[in-house]
């Protein structure tokens, strides 16, 4: 059975460095590397609030920035996945959703050995010391999770 590492991408400056540290991993695991990157879903935005007439409005703008920021990311992943040994490269996807939900999702559909993610988001923010995503998946994931500073 071959190991897997998951390394979850979301394009922020340490985004790099948590790649070259999976890498690493998956050398010592004599695995695969997989890239995540989870995109915010505009329709759940949609679903979970009361949508206003001006809120229909501006929807298609929003749909169309989100389209672009689809294939903008897709260019950045494929980027990451060229920079990944070829020997090492598993799969490279995007998908749309809550980050915590669809990254446990995917571990546990594609057997992940680790998950390797960093310590803080895109946003940064410096609420915690540790970022939400990140804190709900060590507690989350089924798997062993490496967490980058």
């Amino acid at each position: 059975m071959s190991n897997t590492v998951l390394v979850a991408i979301d394009f922020s400056e340490f985004s790099q460095k948590i790649l070259d540290s999976g890498i690493k991993i998956a050398k010592g695991l004599k695995g695969k590397v997989d890239l995540i990157h989870v995109e915010e879903d505009v329709y759940r935005i949609r679903r979970s609030h009361e949508i206003t007439p001006m809120d229909e409005e501006f929807f298609p703008v929003i749909q169309r920035f989100h389209e672009a920021r689809l294939t903008q990311c897709q260019k950045e992943l494929e980027k990451l996945y060229k920079k990944i040994p070829s020997a090492l490269r598993g799969k490279k996807i995007i998908v749309e959703g809550h980050p915590t939900e669809e990254i446990a999702k995917y571990i546990d559909a594609n057997k992940v050995t680790v998950l390797v993610i960093g310590s803080h988001g895109s946003s940064n923010l410096p609420i915690s010391r540790l970022g939400s995503t990140t804190e709900k998946l060590a507690r989350k994931a089924s798997c062993s999770v490496f967490i980058i500073k």
